[in-house]
């Protein structure tokens, strides 16, 4: 009756171990006679402890007895109601062990659809601990609605025309989850149904783990970064991927390359190389490497790169797979370097003509003799057309002062830049505006300024390079620097030239400040302010507020010192308020009816205005809510552009007085010297913020800690510098004794 299923998914291998034991009781000289394990192992020449443990299986069964007979011997007999049963019941038991035994769940449901066997595997496959929990249950226990009626409509049918039906389904366990299942299902003589099952959750984890592994590679080979091509043992190309396609350029309205099935070897692309040989000795089992110019049968050109590696089977060459990139960027890469080595060596002149610069404005006494060294020197140099300096002493308009290397043009007129013009792209109003060099790589196409095209045409030149000049936020103007060679200027060459935006600054700062200090004449200008604080004081004030000294410390900050009589305090503090350049204010020497202040100012529009011109506050004061200041400039200083620039922050601006001032005491000019040409810069700061801050005083209102803090040093490194300063100041003193 019971054929299990298809495949051998039931065994009665396990059952045939336990006929052939319970035969050794049925022999003629052991028949109704007890045996020990050992008798019976030597009967059926086992392992002891296996025959033992065979034998207390089927008296679990009941198909043996068993007996104790000492604390290390057993014997075991067959029963005689166990003896006398028939063939026909053996052979039933028979196959009701072999059906226990079995790995695969087997149940036979009758004809209502009710469970009338089932075997411990099949109750374990469907979570049920008991085989008895099933029976007399319908098979729809063992489905969901989903797989019922999949059932229905198809699997029933078919094994009702065809008598047995073999597939996968999903089953449901006791506990509510699914699992995929093998199913066969047979139709018994008395109409009920035979089902065989397995539960191949496993064997679809690793199905899936297959797919996964095998979609991976798949993924991996289409969109790997290089070609691959499959040749077979005739080194024909069977495969080609994407990135392959891409390489040989193949058109979009092809599917595959007319490369497939052809001889590697033999196309005309690889035939014109002369590296066709290479291939043949995959074939040896050699792994190959490549590296030549290509132009494939679409007429794409490219360089290869990329090995190829034999493949066997069974010990027998089975073609090879083939990994090609395409290096032409790479290759052009190297090119660019080779150019970039070039322009190294003009690199190296250029660095030499900015050393030259360097020491050349160093030694220049005047503004315009610095302006004009470095035209010469830059013009000189056999990289650039010409240069040119627009000053930019007042308003919206560029002076050209100095030019060299051209006739006309650019050195014989002023570039007008108004305000409208200001907000326009060109490469001069771009560097006036934000203070940052700018480069026109290729002028005659340049579409941010027309008069930038035509003075190219009219020039010569093909690459601008536009530097501002600028220190500690005094802007001078700009350098322009002109070259022949279309896109010149490249990032190297920028740093280099860019430099001398700074080492022209300086040293025009550094001549301004000379003059200042060496002149027995200064141009001395009172200016009052009435209005400079509406509407960020109170109509009345109380208190005076004088300013002693404005200090640059770098970065577009000074230190404004000074004092306050007590009342007027709480001024300082409001404004610090309500005005974005006033920041932090520290107070010391305080007594009754004064204090004295130090205040940081961050880019501040007056200071910055007087420091262009390289003047420097002799006095303020603020009284009543009014604003009163005395500057001292150099001779010569267009006193009228500094006010009209003032204006331009301020609108109510009323000039007091102006005059020439002359230094009385002559005997000064030694000490002033060592100010202008001996002190660093720092050097300076550090002495004025030492004597208006309160360092010097005795006893000391700040010390040396709490100024080198307001500068952002060390401790250590300002007082190296006033050690230095004192030195340099007192060897004139003593030297005049």
């Amino acid at each position: 009756m019971y054929s299990f299923g298809h495949d051998g998914m039931a065994s009665s291998s396990s059952g045939d171990i336990y006929e052939r034991t319970l035969a050794v009781f049925e022999r003629d000289e052991y028949r109704h006679e007890p045996l020990t394990t050992p008798e019976v192992a030597e009967a059926l020449d086992a392992n002891r402890r296996a025959v033992y443990e065979r034998l207390q299986r089927l008296v679990d069964r009941g198909e043996l007895a068993t007996k104790e007979t000492g604390s290390h011997s057993r014997i075991w007999w067959r029963p005689p109601e166990a003896s006398d049963v028939d063939g026909a019941e053996r052979t039933l038991r028979r196959q009701s062990r072999a059906m226990e035994s079995v790995i695969d769940g087997i149940a036979v449901v009758d004809e209502g659809g009710g469970f009338v066997y089932v075997n411990e595997t099949h109750a374990d496959v469907y979570g049920y601990d008991d085989p008895e929990a099933l029976l007399g249950e319908h098979w729809h226990l063992c489905y969901d609605e989903s797989e019922i009626d999949r059932f229905e409509a198809e699997i029933l049918p078919t094994l009702y025309d065809e008598g047995s039906w073999r597939g996968e389904t999903f089953g449901l366990r006791a506990d509510g989850t699914t699992f995929p299942q093998e199913l066969s299902l047979t139709v018994s003589d008395d109409g009920g149904i035979i089902c065989v099952v397995r539960d191949i959750t496993e064997r679809k984890a690793q199905e899936r783990q297959l797919r996964d592994a095998r979609r991976f590679n798949e993924e991996l080979v289409e969109n790997a970064p290089f070609g691959m091509y499959r040749l077979d043992e005739d080194l024909r190309i069977t495969y080609e991927n994407p990135r392959a396609e891409e390489i040989i350029g193949l058109p979009e309205e092809k599917d595959s390359s007319d490369a497939m099935g052809m001889d590697i070897r033999k196309l005309p692309p690889i035939i014109e190389t002369g590296q066709a040989g290479i291939f043949s000795r995959l074939q040896e089992g050699e792994t190959i490497e490549f590296d030549f110019p290509f132009e494939s049968i679409y007429g794409k050109e490219a360089y290869f790169t990329g090995r190829a590696v034999p493949l066997y089977r069974d010990g027998e060459f089975d073609g090879a797979i083939l990994m090609a990139t395409d290096i032409s960027e790479r290759r052009q890469y190297e090119r660019k370097l080779e150019r970039q080595r070039e322009q190294l060596a003009a690199l190296d002149e250029l660095n030499g003509v900015v050393r030259g610069i360097t020491e050349a404005v160093i030694e220049q006494s005047t503004r315009e003799e610095i302006e004009r060294v470095v035209c010469d020197r830059l013009a000189a140099a056999d990289s650039y057309r010409f240069a040119w300096f627009g000053a930019a002493d007042a308003g919206p308009e560029l002076e050209t002062r100095a030019a060299a290397g051209v006739d006309g043009g650019l050195g014989d007129r002023s570039i007008a830049t108004d305000p409208n013009e200001m907000t326009g792209q060109g490469p001069i109003r771009r560097a006036v505006r934000t203070r940052e060099m700018q480069i026109t790589r290729n002028a005659l196409d340049d579409a941010t300024s027309q008069k930038l095209r035509e003075a190219a045409r009219e020039s010569g030149y093909r690459s601008l390079a536009v530097i501002p000049v600028v220190h500690q936020g005094m802007f001078y103007g700009v350098l322009g620097v002109c070259s022949e060679r279309p896109d010149a200027f490249a990032e190297e060459e920028r740093a280099v030239i860019g430099q001398l935006g700074d080492v022209i600054g300086h040293a025009i700062a550094a001549v301004d400040r000379k003059r200042a200090l060496m002149s027995n004449e200064v141009v001395e200008l009172t200016i009052r302010m009435p209005r400079l604080l509406d509407g960020q004081l109170p109509d009345s004030t109380d208190g005076t507020i004088t300013i002693d000294r404005v200090t640059p410390v770098g970065d577009d900050e000074y230190l404004m010192y000074g004092t306050a009589t007590g009342d007027a305090m709480g001024t300082i503090h409001t404004l610090g308020e309500c005005r974005s350049e006033w920041k932090e204010v520290r107070t010391f020497d305080e007594r009754e009816d004064e204090v004295r202040f130090e205040q940081r100012l961050s880019n501040p529009p007056m200071t910055s205005i007087v420091a262009d011109y390289g003047g420097n506050f002799k006095r303020g004061r603020i009284e009543d809510g009014v604003y009163s200041a005395t500057i001292q400039f150099p001779p010569g200083t267009d006193v009228r552009r500094v006010v009209a620039r003032i204006r331009e922050t301020y609108l109510d601006v009323r000039v007091v007085s102006r005059r020439q001032v002359v230094r009385e005491d002559p005997s000064s000019q030694h000490i002033l010297s060592v100010l202008a040409e001996d002190l660093t810069e720092r050097q300076r700061t550090a002495l004025e913020a030492g004597y208006f801050g309160g360092f010097f005083e005795w006893p000391r209102h700040r010390s040396g800690e709490a100024v080198a803090d307001s500068l952002d040093i060390g401790a250590s490194t300002f007082h190296q510098h006033v050690r230095k300063a004192e030195k340099k100041l007192l060897d004139v003193v003593f030297a005049e004794l």
